[in-house]
Parts: structure tokens; sequence; C-alpha cells
């Protein structure tokens, strides 16, 4: 018989049993611990994984890949159930959801389950699509809070997948949880004669990437990896230690981090660097056969760290960026020493410019913290790299840099400096005056100095200087691909102190009644400008309506130029590369309604409008402005299209002091006017969208009185279809 039923409930256990089969220490510096229980909990998009120890929980709300298809298909068709949820916490948890299709009673199914969810994969068999982090991403990193600790191995990095073979469509599938990376245990000895603390692990394998984003199989056993791009896998894993113990002179603390399966090949080696309070050490074990590192299991490397003299990489900036010059685009941790750096800069959350008078480098991190002007002298750990062979950077810092922060003011440097010197000033944050614009394309500005060319770049937005102009350009020495450039990060700092724009015509004339308008410079409201004054490109032109006695401001219409607001009594734009001509309309204070007439959507309709037409202002012929918000029209159309889903909306006119008490809408079917509008609604809320009531047509069309005492209200579409507005009134007091 079949099942036609949708909803279904999942058994899935959170426990792996972890084995690892031995390998000799003496000729690899690895062992085995032993059989060992090791398990993580799966976890929805918020992550809300627990650990306890070496034990790891399911959490409420974690979500995983469902499928399944008939059991012993020779070419499978895997169904899609997309995500299945969990609502309580535990080692076993049932996770629910609804499949994609009802399925057959007297048949056997197969199941497959991975954590973490991702909306992307549709198959267990993936290769393609929908990847998973294993580890870390390929730049990024793990961290571990303390010694000895496992609690960080649980969550969207750490993934878990299981297969239920050949179960009978009457019951309710058990799956067994299996992890899909392999664990490193790496145990530390102190063979020092004082206390060490451990800050960060790392192993690099030979020619095998090993931590980063994969296309994940498991369908196969073992599940196959395959990385979603080279740039995006990595054959080093790093692990961070936060909060670390001391370790006495012959002791151990052990330090965990998630790796793909992979194999050391005889003959390969495998790099083991920990950086401790004495420095950085590192050791190359190599494999004197091969050796597996296996999903699910724990590999255990035994590192003696007896480093007693700190020994430094690197003393000053300069040092560091030519470091990062010799390993190029492969982060290398180094440990250094560094006096006086300071944080000149500090344009992004995940950006920031630290220098000591030797040069600059640019420190590359997510949620950084750093301040401009915080400050730091002493030991320091660093992952540094010379990202894309461009310029040096470091991703990772292990110090901290101390100050509320202060201002720093930006090297001034000459283009003569800047030009052949780019190793000496890259990541440099500084000033440079006096350049003359010879190009604008986007965000590139091409300028010289009469001699030399650079190129500046505006990080933020597209340049708003003209060709001749002179600038003053505040930013980082960079490159892009071959070219050298000025970064600029923000609008303030792209400084125009010469501007030769083209001047455009402004004209106007009063309207003969209802009121007058003040047309001026938007930098000093006391320069007026006159009906067939030129002004410049760029500058910004305010207009200021004045109603007579017995009227009221009702609109702008500005022409060669965009309006800030089209109902606003004050409002401003800009110069374009265009004359501009300005009318104001005014309408009698003592009016009672406004009405959108036909007519005058007719005209808005000049040209075709669609949903993608942005924000119009339509004039009614009573004068009032009614505003028209990505509606659609084809030419000369006598009604304003709505349909749900594209963000399309009327809004009335603001009538002030005044209350809208009704609202009457002629509301159609079809393009014409004509047509029954039916079981038709319409939403009337605020302007602001709150408030909203769903109105039938009947009531629209006899005169509906709003829910809602505002002077301007919001008509916007239902779920239930295209609508078509002939005409609009409202009454209000």
């Amino acid at each position: 018989m079949t099942k036609n039923f949708k909803s279904y409930v999942l058994s899935t256990l959170a426990v792996a049993a972890i084995a690892l089969s031995g390998c000799s220490k003496n000729d690899t510096g690895m062992k085995e611990i032993g059989k060992k229980d090791f398990s993580v909990t799966l976890t929805g998009a918020s992550t809300k994984t627990t650990n306890e120890g070496v034990k790891t929980l399911w959490a409420a709300n974690d979500g995983i890949n469902l499928f399944h298809n008939v059991a012993g298909e020779s070419d499978p068709n895997y169904i899609n159930d997309n995500e299945f949820k969990t609502s309580a916490a535990g080692a076993t948890a049932t996770f629910t959801g609804t499949l994609a299709e009802g399925f057959d009673d007297t048949k056997t199914y197969n199941w497959y389950a991975i954590y973490p969810y991702t909306k992307q994969i549709t198959t267990p068999a993936n290769t393609s699509a929908g990847y998973v982090t294993v580890g870390s991403s390929a730049k990024g990193s793990q961290t571990q809070n303390g010694n000895n600790s496992t609690a960080h191995i649980a969550g969207k990095n750490y993934p878990v997948a299981g297969v239920a073979s050949k179960i009978p469509g009457t019951e309710t599938p058990v799956i067994q949880m299996k992890h899909l990376s392999a664990l490193v245990a790496v145990k530390v000895e102190n063979q020092t004669d004082a206390p060490i603390t451990v800050s960060s692990v790392s192993m690099t394998a030979d020619g095998v990437d090993i931590v980063g984003t994969y296309y994940i199989d498991f369908t196969q056993d073992p599940a196959v990896f395959t990385p979603s791009g080279a740039t995006y896998v990595s054959n080093k894993a790093v692990l961070n230690v936060e909060n670390g113990e001391e370790i006495s002179p012959k002791n151990s603390a052990t330090f965990y981090f998630a790796v793909k399966p992979f194999v050391v090949n005889e003959g390969d080696d495998l790099t083991i660097t920990v950086s401790a309070s004495n420095g950085p050490q590192e050791k190359v074990i190599s494999a004197a056969k091969n050796y597996d590192f296996t999903s699910g299991k724990v590999k255990t490397i035994n590192f003696g760290y007896d480093l007693t003299v700190a020994s430094y990489d690197f003393t000053t900036v300069a040092e560091l960026n030519a470091i990062a010059a010799e390993v190029g685009n492969t982060g290398t941790e180094k440990f250094g020493k560094l006096t006086n750096a300071v944080v000149s800069f500090a344009p992004a959350t995940n950006t920031a410019i630290i220098t000591d008078g030797t040069g600059s480098i640019t420190y590359y991190k997510s949620g950084h913290g750093l301040k401009q002007g915080q400050t730091f002298t002493g030991d320091i750990n660093v992952t540094v790299l010379n990202y894309n062979d461009l310029y040096s950077e470091v991703s990772s810092i292990d110090a901290t840099f101390e100050g509320a922060g202060a201002v720093v003011e930006p090297t001034t440097l000459t283009l003569t400096q800047l030009t052949g010197n780019y190793s000496t000033y890259q990541n440099e944050y500084c000033k440079v005056t006096e350049l003359e614009v010879t190009a604008v394309s986007g965000k590139n500005i091409t300028v010289t100095d009469g001699t030399n060319t650079y190129v500046v770049y505006t990080n933020y937005g597209n340049a708003t200087c003209s060709v001749n102009d002179k600038i003053t350009a505040i930013g980082t020495v960079t490159k892009h691909g071959t070219t050298e450039e000025i970064k600029v990060w923000k609008a303030d700092d792209l400084i125009v102190t010469s501007h030769t724009a083209t001047k455009h015509k402004v004209t106007y004339t009063q309207p003969a009644t209802g009121g007058t308008f003040y047309v001026c410079y938007a930098i000093n409201s006391s320069i007026e400008i006159k009906s067939g004054d030129e002004v410049m490109e760029g500058e910004v032109v305010t207009i200021q309506a004045t109603p007579a006695s017995g009227f009221n401001f009702s609109s702008w219409t500005v022409t060669g130029a965009t309006v800030g607001s089209a109902t606003s009594a004050t409002t401003s734009f800009t110069m374009e590369s265009n004359d501009v001509t300005i009318e104001a309309t005014f309408v009698s204070a003592s009016a009672s309604s406004y009405t959108l007439d036909s007519d005058a959507i007719k005209a808005a309709h000049s040209s075709a409008w669609n949903y993608t037409s942005g924000t119009n202002a339509i004039t009614a012929t009573d004068g009032s402005v009614w505003t028209s918000v990505n509606t659609y029209g084809n030419k000369d159309q006598v009604t304003i299209q709505m349909n749900s889903g594209k963000g399309c909306y009327l809004l009335t006119p603001d009538c002030g002091t005044k209350k809208i008490k009704k609202l009457t809408i002629d509301l159609n079917t079809k393009a014409d006017g004509t047509g029954t509008a039916g079981t038709r609604k319409l939403i009337i809320s605020k302007a602001d969208g709150t408030s909203s009531a769903t109105v039938e047509a009947a009531t629209l069309i006899a005169g509906y009185t709003p829910t809602v005492n505002e002077s301007q209200l919001k008509i916007e579409p239902s779920s239930d279809g295209a609508v078509y507005i002939k005409s609009v009134t409202i009454l209000f007091e």
C-alpha cells in the first residue's frame, strides 16, 4: 500500500565510538591513545551545540539534511527531504520534518543524514553544490579554550553523517551518526626548566589539503571529499589557544583540532609548530610508512617543547614585510618583537594598519577589535603572508594592543616618493596632495603631479571628481594586479581642492498664485541662484517653498536632476550633467478632498513603467501629488497596476494637520479600467506601513473609513492577484 502522508519522525543517535589502529611512536612521533569515546552534536544555522568533555550532545533546534532512496536501486534516485530539526537536547534526539514525497511501506529504503544542515546540498552523493567546512576555512583557524579541552570540537565546522540501510517502510529509521573529520591531538610536553603557556598549534601536510570547505559524498565508505575550490582549502590546520594554562616542567597538555581524513605517505613530512612562551618551535616528522588520519579516529602526536631561549624572526615591521615577500601567499607563523608599534589606521572591522616607523603591514581578520592609536611593545606571534603577491599581511596576531585609541595623522608623501618605492611604502597610511585628475573610470582615478602617474582607488564607491580637478587623497598604499594605488576608504578622505566641472543652467518661473519659492546653494543659503544662472556639476541646490495665505505647498517638479523629496516644502538636488528646470505647485488650503484621476494617471504613463520603475510623483488635475513606487503601466495606460510580491504601493498626498476620514478607490481587474474587482483586496496602512488593515474591493469602491487617524495613507496589494486602480479620492477634515 502507498502512504500519502508527508510528516515523518526521525530518531538519530549522536554517539560515535572512536577506535585507533596501532602505530609506532619511535619512527613517526605518533601513537594511538587507545579506544576513546568522542562525539559531536548536530547544529542548525545558529550553532547551538554543547559539549561535556569528550561527550557531545544534541542541542535544541539542531538541523540536518535528510535523504532517502529505495534500497537496491542500481542507479539510486536520492529524494531530498530537506531540513529535519530536533526540539530537545540530549545524546539521542528525534528529528522531525516533512518528506518530499510519500513512499510505499511494502518496500525497504536507505536513509541518509548529514550535519550541519546546508540548503544547497541536494544529494548525499554530493560533489559540486553545498559545501561543508571541515575544521576551519582555508585562511581561518580553530580555537581551544584552555588546556586539554575538547569542548570546541562541536558545531558547524565538525560535520557528522550517517546511513541506515534497508529499513522497511513500516519502520522509523534509526541512524548511527559518524564523524566525517579526523581528530588530531597534539600532546605538548614541557622539556624546559620553566613553566610555558601554549598559544597556538599548527600542522602542515606535504602536498595535501587538510582543512577548508568541501563537497562530501557520504554514500561511499569512506566518504569522498571534493574541495569546493583550490583557494578554499589549505594544507595547514591552525589551532589558537585562548586562556591557556601554564605547563610545568616535565608535564604536558593536549590540544585538539579536526582535519579532513588523509594519508601521510611513506617518505612524506608533517610539520608541527607549537607557539609557546619562548616562541614558536617547529618540528618535522618524516613518515617511515603510510599513516592514515581516519574519519572518527583520534591520532595523537607527541611534541617535546624544548625551546629555552627566545629567538626572534623579526624585530621591526620592515623585517616582517621582508619575511612576507619570502614566504609568498602561504601563511607562515613567525615569532618576533615590536617596539612602539601603533595602529595607524583601522578603516574596517576586518582591516587595520600597523606601523612602527620602519614600515607598515595590513592586519586582516574579521572582528579584529583594534582601534586607531592603540600601541604595543613586546614579543608577538603572527601568521604572515604576502597576499596574492600584492602586499604584506598578517592574518593572526598573538598580542594585546593597549590604549583607548587616538587620532593618528597620515604620513604626508609625494608621488615622487611613492613611485618606484612600493616595497618601502606598502600599506602606509598616507596623505598625498596636489594631484591632478587625468581620467576617471568607476572607482579608479588616474592622477599626476606633472611628472609621475599613479592611481587612486575609491574603495567606498564610484569616484565623484572630474578630469582636471585637483585632489588630495588620504588612504593606504596598496596594489591591484601590477598597478600600485592609493586606496581611499571613505568619501571624506578624497578632497577636491580645485573643481573644474562643467556648469549647467538653472531656470524657473514663480507660480501665478499660491506662493513663491527660493533657490540657493546648500552650502550657503544666503547665495541665491536666480533663474538663468549656471551652477557647476556636483553642487547641491536647495529649494524652499513658501505658500501664500489660504494655500498649502503640494509638490515640486524638477527636470534634469533628482529631487530629494517631491512633496517636502524644503528639499534639495545635486546638479548633474544637465540643465535643470524647477516648478512648484500649491493647492488651496480650504480643499476638503483630493482625487487622483485617470487622466493624470494616463499623463504620468507617457512611457511604460515596470516593477523596477522606482519612485514616481503623479500630479493630479487638482494639483495634489500622489507617489507611486514600483508600480506597472503600459504607455498611456489609465490605471495603475499593482501585483503582490513586487514591492509596489501608492502613497496619498500628505494632508498636513488634517486627517483622512474616507478613502474611495475605483478598483478594476483590467488595464483599461474595466472588469469587476470581485473579492480582490488592498492593504491600507499608515505611510510607514504600520497599523495595516486588509480591505475588500466592495468596501473600497463604496467608500472606506480608515481605522487609523492619519494625514497620509499607504495603499498596497494583498496576495490575491493583480489589481488596477483607475482613481482614488480622499476626504479629509
